[in-house]
């Protein structure tokens, strides 16, 4: 009975305030990084995503709450299982089998061309480790009312506590900074 009476009082609220629960719809992660051999890259095969969100007549008003998680396996190398080994091993995998993020707050939503420009103080957790990020991101509301979210952004390995991964005993190693490049969609 306390749980019915918690979900109407929420939904109420959220409805009440033109705020929506959305989930992922459509996504596309990578992670692009360099060694001293060649650049390489990586693909999620798997993200979750859910957040409130208020639009209005197609205008983003607000982000009230968005978090994403990426399961740390689902991250595939297109140079194949001993890179996908090693990134798990770097990663931490089997103690911390997600990669988080989560929206602090929002620190602006500005109306820019056919969308709006995005900037959210943040909490990223790889590897166990949390940080403090700022993030610029590009967002457009469908016609059917989803948003899609898309930006890129830098880190360092060591930043988060990993060391670059190594192969070859030692003589193929990898950069230090990384980027991830990222299309949500939520709906």
């Amino acid at each position: 009975m306390k749980v019915k009476l918690l979900f109407l009082l929420l939904f109420g609220f959220s409805f009440a305030y033109g705020q929506k629960y959305y989930q992922l719809s459509n996504h596309y992660l990578v992670v692009k990084g360099t060694s001293n051999l060649h650049a390489w890259q990586s693909k999620s095969n798997e993200v979750r995503a859910n957040g409130t969100i208020h639009v209005e007549a197609g205008t983003l008003k607000a982000i009230n709450s968005l978090y994403v998680e990426i399961p740390v396996k689902s991250i595939k190398s297109e140079k194949g299982s001993i890179m996908d080994g090693k990134t798990y091993d770097a990663l931490k995998a089997d103690n911390f089998p997600n990669i988080s993020f989560k929206v602090d707050r929002i620190n602006g939503i500005n109306k820019s061309g056919d969308g709006f420009d995005v900037n959210a103080a943040c909490t990223l957790t790889i590897a166990g480790a949390s940080r403090k990020i700022d993030m610029n991101v590009r967002a457009k509301v469908g016609a059917d009312g989803s948003v899609t979210f898309s930006g890129s952004k830098k880190l360092l390995m060591t930043d988060y506590n990993i060391k670059p991964p190594t192969a070859l005993m030692g003589t193929l190693t990898t950069g230090n900074e990384v980027e991830i490049a990222f299309q949500v969609t939520l709906k």
